[in-house]
């Protein structure tokens, strides 16, 4: 199917009430629910090799807006034989309803209840979404446990960040795809779906999909207690997992070639308005930094580029598609992408013809270049956010952030001479290592950079104070990293630590964000967690 030719086929719901008609009106942005948005594609089920949903464990607005979403809906959608569907999260009224009503969670594009396709895949960006997989498929009529599903219900698959140690999730996921899907994700739905219709076994199929790179099958590995850390560890494989030839260890798959998958540019436009609603575009993937709290930096690895054409096409076509306001480039490190000045200066005066603005998402906080910094602000974006990470020049050397603080400073003042309105900056408490002073450093750096627009003030270089905000969270050790084994700071200790930081933000007058301390644990929890806590 051409991609001019995937747009909305109404007569694929013709006559068709939806589902929930009857109860809508009683919950709070029925619009979440509603499905048939412009620029949604729906399929005819008959005559395709496999029905893929792609069940969102978290609300309409906060998937609607995430890019992987957004690339598997085109990635799948593209493919003549396979359909892509959407579900996502209810709140917890339409929760209710349901479950009152005995009514399925269905699919937004045919009304689909989830146990009637071949395939779930479940996106896995944060480990506090957990339960909401399980709600998803719980109101979708699928049998929560993998081991107890009839072999007429579908398969279930887990991708995204968490992946990576899903263990939590080893006894509701039939498998995991560990690392990037776009090059592997059509093949493998195909051999599924096409094993469905010759009513093969859920074994067989299974033992089949662990043949492909990056497939991990809970159920093909045995787990024993590890002495040394208490945890539960993958020690073989199972009779049915030798039986299978599954391999022995997972080898984390990646797309080498990002313009072998250009940029998606036409999505389904929300009813209800998407925490990020401006056309985002993925500009590379990778980091060249290497900070060794960061989970990305190490599961992304190699970094690798998107032409500047790609890129450029699919900002300007997706503004025009989705009538976006504004436009953003994101990268772990966007200062770092090699084509980036000429990248901005090819699009600036294309979004100011068409008066969208442009953000740009995780710059580092030295090396700015100031032609840069001109030519975003000629598009209206009053504000940049930096991550500096930590407070003091010695944290930042413990987890290789390459940043001084006269960096900081410094691209404080470039930003501030330009009239840049607000500048954010992100830290991060309870790092291994860390003293009392680090975390006073924190607002120390804030103060500091309040200090610096004080003076241009003064100086009249500047006409107002800026805004200035410091926003910290809690440190959570993840897996893969160079700081997966580090003891997380006991909740105690980062509640004192939040109230000193509250009580200096204060007293220097500086804007000061945190993170609930709880919810960082629990994620720990589930970062550091294996298949007990889903016992």
């Amino acid at each position: 199917m051409a991609a001019a030719d995937l747009a909305l086929d109404a007569r694929a719901l013709e006559g068709r009430a939806h589902p929930y008609a009857s109860f809508l009106a009683r919950v709070k942005k029925p619009g979440r629910y509603l499905g048939g948005e412009e620029q949604a594609i729906v399929k005819d089920h008959d005559g395709l090799s496999c029905r893929f949903v792609l069940a969102f464990p978290d609300l309409y607005e906060i998937g609607m807006s995430h890019l992987g979403t957004r690339i598997l809906y085109d990635l799948i959608n593209r493919a003549e034989d396979l359909c892509c569907e959407r579900a996502f999260s209810p709140w917890a009224d339409m929760e209710a309803e349901l479950r009152e009503r005995g009514v399925p969670l269905v699919s937004l594009e045919t009304y689909t209840p989830l146990r009637d396709f071949d395939v779930i895949g479940v996106s896995l960006q944060y480990e506090l979404s957990y339960s909401n997989v399980l709600l998803n498929l719980d109101l979708g009529g699928v049998t929560l446990r993998a081991a107890e599903r009839g072999e007429d219900e579908p398969i279930v698959i887990a991708g995204g960040p968490t992946s990576t140690h899903g263990e939590p999730l080893a006894d509701f996921v039939d498998l995991f795809l560990v690392g990037e899907a776009e090059e592997i994700l059509p093949d493998l739905l195909r051999t599924i779906g096409s094993m469905r219709s010759e009513k093969r076994s859920r074994l067989e199929i299974l033992a089949a999909a662990a043949r492909f790179p990056g497939i991990y099958v809970p159920r093909f590995y045995e787990v024993a207690e590890e002495p040394r850390t208490g945890l539960q560890v993958v020690v073989g494989l199972t009779p049915e997992g030798l039986a299978a030839d599954a391999p022995e260890r997972i080898e984390r798959v990646f797309v080498r070639d990002l313009d072998a998958f250009p940029f998606p540019t036409r999505f389904p436009i929300p009813y209800a308005e998407a925490i990020f609603d401006r056309a985002s575009v993925e500009i590379t993937r990778g980091c060249t930094e290497g900070c060794r709290f960061c989970q990305a930096g190490m599961i992304y690895r190699p970094v690798r580029e998107r032409t500047p054409q790609d890129i450029v096409r699919a900002v300007l076509e997706g503004t025009d598609a989705g009538g976006f306001d504004e436009a953003s480039l994101t990268a772990l490190s966007t200062a770092d992408v090699s084509c980036i000045d000429p990248l901005i200066k090819a699009l600036v005066p294309e979004l100011a013809k068409r008066k969208v603005s442009l953000g740009i998402a995780s710059l580092r906080a030295y090396g700015l270049n100031e032609s840069m910094l001109d030519e975003i602000k000629k598009v209206g974006i009053d504000g940049l956010t930096f991550a500096p990470e930590a407070g003091t020049a010695r944290m930042r050397d413990v987890i290789n952030k390459n940043v001084s603080d006269e960096d900081i400073l410094t691209s404080a003042r470039r930003i501030f001479e330009r009239g840049y309105g607000r500048m954010k900056m992100y830290f991060i408490m309870g790092l291994p290592t860390e003293t009392d002073a680090d975390v006073a450093g924190i607002v120390e750096t804030g103060a500091a950079v309040r200090k610096l627009a004080q003076g241009l003030v003064r100086e009249q270089v500047i006409t107002e104070l800026p805004a200035i905000t410091v926003s910290v969270s809690q440190h959570v050790p993840k897996p893969h990293t160079p700081f997966q084994w580090a003891a997380m700071d006991s909740m105690e200790d980062l509640e004192g630590k939040v109230r000193m930081l509250r009580d200096l933000a204060k007293r220097a007058k500086v804007g000061l964000k945190t993170h609930d301390v709880r919810e960082s644990w629990l994620e720990c929890l589930f970062a550091r967690g294996d298949r007990r806590l889903g016992a």
